[in-house]
């Protein structure tokens, strides 16, 4: 997977806003979750994951053709163990269904299965 990064040259950006440990509140904006920094696809990957445990991960998971075939991990990730880390974090604070970028939703179980 890792085979095109040397090929890929993506300039840095300067950040805005720094998440912490702890994700970036999003109860003034009248929302009801966080965002939480969860590198793995790329090194500036973030979620947002609502109170409800409705999680919208981006790139950090897929379920269309011809990505894929079926809901699961990305095809492509900087760094596949980070991404094993942001979604076990991700699980364990309560992620239930995942909003991929790419496909539709689908129950966070099918990743807990994927990483077990």
């Amino acid at each position: 997977m890792t085979l095109c990064i040397p090929f890929i040259n993506i300039p840095a950006t300067a950040v805005d806003v720094v998440i912490g440990n702890d994700g970036l509140p999003l109860t003034e904006y009248g929302i009801s979750g966080r965002v939480i920094y969860t590198p793995g696809h790329s090194s500036g990957s973030v979620s947002v994951l609502l109170d409800t445990g409705d999680a919208f991960v981006g790139d950090m998971a897929m379920n269309e053709f011809p990505l894929t075939l079926r809901a699961g991990l990305p095809i492509f990730a900087e760094d596949f163990d980070k991404l094993k880390e942001s979604w076990w974090m991700l699980l364990n604070q309560g992620a239930k269904t995942v909003y991929p970028s790419h496909g539709k939703p689908f129950p966070a179980s099918i990743i807990r299965g994927l990483l077990s």
